[in-house]
């Protein structure tokens, strides 16, 4: 269920599909950690891996694994200090301000779900990512656009929660206002990471299926980095 995309004695980095957990949860589903440690030894290597970051479960797309102690502990430095690059699109419902955004967003543990705020105070964390539209089209008169988004923070929920307080909600997240039915999951994927760590540059790509709603609903000439 995940796929490598790039591989190396410090790191891996795989593509997790949308509905697979990061990690191991509760639910006791099948998560990308493990399938792809299983993987690895079934290739008759070491699968001990270090996670480093997360994605939604939701969300599909790019995770980078460490294989051993010392680069867990470089990439996790990197990634609390803003020093992986990490790339997404979106289709969202509408037309947004495209630059930088930036939010003070609040995470209610109760109910699993993010919600911007006027300004900081206990349990609310400052926000930003940059996003460009790649393109708009109108389906059935509604308005869906094409976003590529950087991440310069990365809080839960983020991309989410941001373009939903801005009325355009990620299509097929319910969760955060889409009416769209036409697909399950939020059309959000993350599309590329890099970053250098001990020496080694790591990068990979890998686009969301783009014969798929509402992928398909833009000319595959749109889909840049």
């Amino acid at each position: 269920m995940t796929e490598f995309v790039y591989k190396s004695k410090n790191a891996v980095v795989v593509y997790k599909p949308a509905g697979v957990p990061s990690q191991s949860d509760m639910s006791g589903d099948s998560d990308a950690l493990t399938l792809t440690s299983q993987a690895l030894r079934e290739m008759g290597e070491d699968g001990t891996l270090y996670l480093v970051h997360r994605l939604d479960r939701v969300v599909g797309g790019l995770l980078i694994f460490a294989r051993n102690k010392k680069s867990a502990a470089a990439l996790s430095a990197l990634v609390s200090g803003e020093g992986v690059g990490k790339t997404y699109l979106a289709v969202i419902s509408g037309i947004v301000p495209c630059g930088i955004m930036r939010d003070y967003i609040y995470k209610d543990s109760k109910i699993g779900k993010a919600f911007t705020v006027d300004k900081a105070r206990a349990g609310v964390k400052e926000a930003e990512l940059y996003c460009e539209c790649l393109d708009s089209v109108s389906v059935g008169g509604e308005v869906r656009s094409l976003l590529r988004i950087r991440l310069k923070t990365g809080r839960f929920h983020q991309i989410r929660v941001q373009l939903a307080s801005r009325g355009a909600p990620i299509v097929g997240d319910g969760k955060y206002g889409s009416r769209d039915k036409g697909c399950r999951m939020p059309a959000l994927f993350a599309v590329s990471v890099s970053a250098t760590a001990l020496d080694e540059k790591i990068e990979a790509t890998r686009f969301p299926p783009l014969d798929e709603y509402p992928w398909n609903l833009f000319g595959k000439d749109k889909y840049v980095l």
